[in-house]
């Protein structure tokens, strides 16, 4: 077996999933539409805004969280928008499930590294 022959056969296996086909679609939808684009690109940064200070030990203020919930209304509220955040949401499940499947591989024998125990 040839791991960058199985490499180009997982980028392919990804490009003809029924998550990234439904990603494509949602993304030539969006395009088309400026408003719901810039609603997702929205909700997306306060979303991300508020993961990262989570992450940080922060917790996120009154008024980040309402304007996320406004944010997560105006999305609801728009067919396009919506469809896409669904996609994007689907698309970073299934790609993070992917990265721990081949780090978990990849990380077989290094165990005998880790220093701080």
């Amino acid at each position: 077996m040839n791991t960058y022959d199985e490499a180009y056969a997982l980028a392919k296996a990804i490009k003809e999933s029924d998550e990234m086909k439904r990603l494509t679609a949602a993304a030539e939808k969006i395009k088309e539409d400026e408003s719901a684009k810039k609603m997702v690109k929205d909700y997306i940064n306060a979303q991300m805004k508020a993961d990262y200070g989570k992450l940080a030990g922060k917790e996120i203020s009154e008024e980040d969280y309402k304007h996320l919930q406004d944010l997560a209304l105006l999305v609801s509220g728009n067919s396009i928008a919506q469809e896409y955040l669904q996609a994007f949401i689907r698309w970073n499940q299934v790609a993070a499930d992917l990265q721990k499947i081949i780090s978990d591989a990849m990380a077989q024998g290094m165990d005998v590294l880790e220093l701080q125990k």
